[in-house]
């Protein structure tokens, strides 16, 4: 009788060993997984959800996740159907972001680089409010290049080039959103 009850406890005990094995090892291979998420994967597994980006020291952009590259993620306004543009060096902080992901195969993937995606606002001649490093700048993105991109500064929001406007080159590390006015 006495020997049972030993026999029992060691196997009571043992199957909760082996349970907590598990539940570390499951815990561990989450960690590991959770590791090689980036900021793109989750922003893409955001689905439809409203995100506020915080970008750089004072700029909030809200909006739907429309489309995520690697280097950026395009925002759209849920009122005004405005996109955003941001370069993904440029988000500090990102609230509502649930903690699903999506790889990179899955949908709201984009091929195209952050270059590619504003050279196709320069070809539609919008004009655009780029927000940078160094401030504000009205105007049309007149080229871009591999790490810069000049714009046309139009200081007042007119259509065309008049007295006062200039050709400003940006850095792209600089860059932390561009905004179709």
């Amino acid at each position: 009788m006495r020997f049972e009850r030993i026999f029992d406890d060691l196997e009571g005990r043992f199957e909760h060993q082996e349970r907590e094995e598990m539940r570390a090892v499951a815990e561990d291979l989450a960690r590991a997984e959770r590791a090689q998420l980036s900021l793109a994967d989750r922003l893409r597994g955001a689905g439809r959800s409203v995100l506020t980006l915080h970008v750089g020291t004072d700029l909030r952009l809200e909006g739907l996740v429309e489309e995520v590259g690697e280097a950026w993620v395009a925002l759209r306004d849920p009122e005004n159907s405005q996109r955003a543009v941001i370069p993904m060096p440029a988000v500090s902080l990102v609230q509502g972001l649930p903690a699903r992901a999506r790889p990179a195969e899955e949908s709201l993937l984009s091929p195209l680089g952050l270059g590619s995606v504003l050279r196709a606002i320069a070809r539609d001649r919008s004009i655009v409010r780029l927000e940078t490093a160094a401030g504000r700048i009205m105007g049309r993105i007149a080229a871009v290049g591999a790490d810069s991109l000049d714009v046309q500064s139009l200081p007042t929001g007119e259509h065309g080039a008049v007295p006062g406007s200039v050709r400003v080159t940006v850095a792209m590390a600089a860059l932390l959103a561009v905004i179709p006015r």
